[in-house]
């Protein structure tokens, strides 16, 4: 595969189903599962939004990779690869797999619901609050790259649209109407805006002739 992230914007390869090649970061997950990587050269998995932590690989099996053929499954993991993690700054090389290709897959009736149809354990991690907001493709433009749920945001001082400063917002609601929504400040501003870090705040789209942005009005404490 030669395949890297770069070649996927980060909507793309989020709630796939995924194959990456060993690397060092997923050597050291298979070591601490008895497994060395003669037995397999890549592994399966499903690529998910950990709300804090970002997009995230969750590995489900250990495969083996030939040129030109079906991966082949060598270790199918039965609890879904729970503490099995790769988080976006590890990632190495992978490839997306299409629907048809998850399908073709050769396994046994019981493996292939453990694999591919039996993932529960997403319900915790997408929400149906954050699953409309991580739907709403017009807000890929101030997504965090592998932060999927953090935003940037322009502050504003009331009367005093000149006074402004860029900070990071991690959204936790859609407001009704979907141009609003409400999140929590993750860094402390260096102006004096009347909100802080840790504050929940609500910020909005706003169309300027230079374009659109997210903003938060606030008051001077």
């Amino acid at each position: 595969m030669s395949q890297k992230i770069k070649h996927y914007s980060d909507r793309e390869i989020v709630s796939r189903w995924a194959i990456f090649e060993n690397d060092p970061a997923i050597d050291r997950i298979l070591a601490g599962r008895g497994l060395v990587p003669s037995e397999g050269n890549g592994v399966i998995g499903y690529i998910y939004v950990d709300h804090e932590m970002g997009i995230s690989f969750r590995i489900h099996a250990l495969c083996r990779i030939e040129p030109g053929k079906i991966p082949q499954i060598v270790v199918n993991f039965q609890d879904h690869g729970e503490d099995c993690i790769i988080r976006y700054d590890e990632f190495g090389e992978y490839r997306l797999l299409s629907n048809n290709e998850a399908n073709s897959i050769s396994l046994a009736d019981d493996q292939r619901y453990n694999l591919f149809e039996d993932q529960r354990w997403f319900i915790y991690y997408d929400p149906e609050k954050l699953h409309e907001i991580r739907n709403k493709n017009d807000l890929d433009q101030f997504r965090a790259p592998g932060f999927f749920d953090d935003v940037f945001v322009e502050l504003f001082r009331e009367n005093e649209e000149q006074v402004h400063e860029v900070v990071w917002v991690r959204l936790e609601e859609m407001m009704e109407g979907g141009s609003e929504f409400r999140g929590i400040l993750l860094n402390e501003p260096n102006g004096d805006f009347g909100v802080h870090e840790g504050d929940v705040i609500t910020v909005r789209f706003a169309d300027h002739p230079d374009g659109r942005y997210l903003v938060e009005e606030t008051r001077s404490a």
